[in-house]
């Protein structure tokens, strides 16, 4: 980790510390360790996250663009369909 990261002894304990033993997106604890993410443009270390919200979310998802971030932010408060047409709720046939 030290190698590939860049990372000093130490420097993920502390950081785990400062984001309170949780994942800095999701902020839930895991029972693994947490990855190291970092920007896969510059290679800038960010932070810690759970493996979902680093490979899943920013890596996949979200593509380490952070307008993207915001476009999803925004749609989850104010979903355009709930504008148009009101609380329109989805049954699932069974």
């Amino acid at each position: 980790m030290q190698a590939t990261y860049g990372l000093k002894p130490g420097e993920y304990d502390e950081l785990f510390r400062l984001q309170g033993g949780v994942c800095a997106i999701c902020r839930q604890s895991r029972s693994k360790r947490l990855d190291v993410d970092h920007c896969h443009k510059t290679g800038v270390v960010r932070g810690l996250c759970c493996a979902r919200c680093n490979r899943q979310l920013l890596a996949k998802g979200l593509r380490d663009n952070p307008e993207i971030a915001r476009n999803a932010a925004e749609y989850l408060e104010d979903p355009p369909a709930v504008r148009l047409i009101g609380q329109r709720f989805f049954r699932q046939s069974t």
